[in-house]
């Protein structure tokens, strides 16, 4: 069958089937190549973030013809390397951002990406059946081979991530709130006398250089943004949180000289609590017993969270 009558011979709706396909994998590929090990994917495929844009700005089933016509290798190699990605954990968070954009939850999303990954493996077959394979390769299947295998090697390099356990959506003091507490234990004295202290700085969630790409991933949420938490943050923000709290019910906050830097109430925020005035040490305390209630009550069965408290515990027995 010619290159002309193969692509005469698709469905006249064939775009509208794949057009979820297309943007999902595209926004895969796109997440691949912008991983500093990508080079070799990148001079295998000639792919880049300005072709794989190029390629999403397919929005027509005319437009899509044109591409296989014009540059049938590209669009291979975009539905190969999103398929390669969207299979592994590197595709968490361009499954997080659309999940927040379609207002899907996650059986939904798990039911699209089952389905974008169907059609564009059996779209690769036909491609495959009908494409010449690059210059100075024997086959199109070899190539496939290739580029399979420098996947590999790239996912050997990148530390495999950790799947999400929780969203969360967090009004304003909510998040100010989290921020502080990271904010705090990451900067408690490591050498001081106190033996709460002493004890905090031997939990290995807490230690300063293991908070401090949480601390970074927070400071980028806003307020009413999805939150994608995974389990070993949750944890470093159920541990943070409370010993926020001791510190701020015990002798620790004074002798740290931390009584002014921790937020006030607006006097919206007051007026709608039904205990007016609060009190600043109420608010902090509420707001720290609300998230650790929330987190044991979520994850009743979590190993992790179960070993977190335990370690708490045994911190406030040092108060």
């Amino acid at each position: 069958m010619s290159a002309a009558s193969w692509l005469d011979a698709l469905p006249t709706d064939f775009y509208d089937q794949l057009a979820h396909c297309l943007s999902l994998h595209g926004m895969a590929a796109a997440e691949l190549l912008s991983q500093p090990e990508s080079y070799q994917l990148a001079a295998l495929t000639a792919l880049d973030g300005y072709k794989v844009q190029e390629l999403n700005g397919i929005h027509t089933h005319e437009q899509l013809l044109s591409s296989l016509r014009a540059k049938p290798l590209e669009l291979y190699h975009l539905l190969l390397l999103g398929r390669l990605t969207l299979e592994t954990s590197l595709a968490i968070p361009v499954l997080a951002y659309v999940q927040e954009q379609m207002q899907i939850d996650q059986q939904q999303l798990d039911y699209l990406k089952t389905y974008c990954l169907e059609l564009s493996g059996a779209f690769l077959n036909t491609l495959e059946e009908h494409l010449p394979a690059p210059q100075g390769v024997a086959s199109l299947g070899l190539h496939r081979l290739h580029i399979e295998e420098a996947f590999t090697k790239l996912l050997a390099l990148h530390p495999a991530s950790v799947p999400p356990a929780a969203n969360l959506r967090l009004a304003e003091p909510q998040l100010q709130m989290l921020r502080l507490a990271l904010l705090l234990v990451h900067s408690l004295p490591a050498t001081a006398d106190h033996p709460f202290l002493l004890a905090v700085s031997k939990l290995s969630n807490l230690q300063p250089a293991a908070l401090e790409p949480l601390i970074e991933h927070l400071g980028r949420v806003r307020a009413q943004e999805q939150l994608t938490l995974t389990m070993p943050e949750l944890v470093q923000l159920y541990q943070g949180m409370q010993v926020c709290g001791m510190i701020f019910v015990s002798d620790v906050m004074n002798r740290l000289g931390l009584e002014e830097a921790f937020p006030t109430l607006s006097e919206a925020e007051a007026s709608a609590t039904e205990a007016a005035p609060v009190s600043n040490r109420q608010a902090v305390g509420e707001m720290v017993s609300g998230f650790t209630r929330w987190v044991q009550q979520t994850f009743p069965e979590a190993e992790e969270i179960q070993k977190a408290r335990q370690e708490i515990l045994a911190l406030a027995d040092t108060l």
